[in-house]
């Protein structure tokens, strides 16, 4: 991907995209007051397929991190699944903090 077609997260709609849905969300809230985090199938719910070791859901390894991730929001490693804060996290810090005041799930 070219550093044209990436996605820009200054951009309000990049951002609404990238808190659009609840597990890309729960990534980015549980950045808010850790250094780190790394993901487990037991923080998602609904019997979603684990991958690798230790084991996280499909659909975070496979849509989820990588998105945000390209967005530079995180910084993921994808052997030990530690997910940081990306270069581009505190643009969002803003929208999050307005989503955890004033929407309920």
């Amino acid at each position: 991907m070219s550093n044209q077609e990436r996605i820009q997260p200054q951009c309000l709609s990049a951002q609404l995209d990238a808190v659009r849905h609840e597990d890309r969300r729960q990534i980015l809230f549980a950045l808010r007051d850790a250094e780190r985090w790394r993901p487990s199938v037991s923080e998602f719910d609904g019997g979603r397929t684990p991958v690798g070791e230790p084991a996280i859901p499909a659909a975070l390894y496979h849509r989820h991190l990588p998105k945000l991730a390209e967005m530079g929001l995180i910084e993921w490693d994808r052997e030990t699944h530690w997910v940081t804060r990306g270069s581009e996290y505190e643009r969002v810090r803003p929208l999050l903090a307005f989503l955890s005041e004033n929407y309920c799930e």
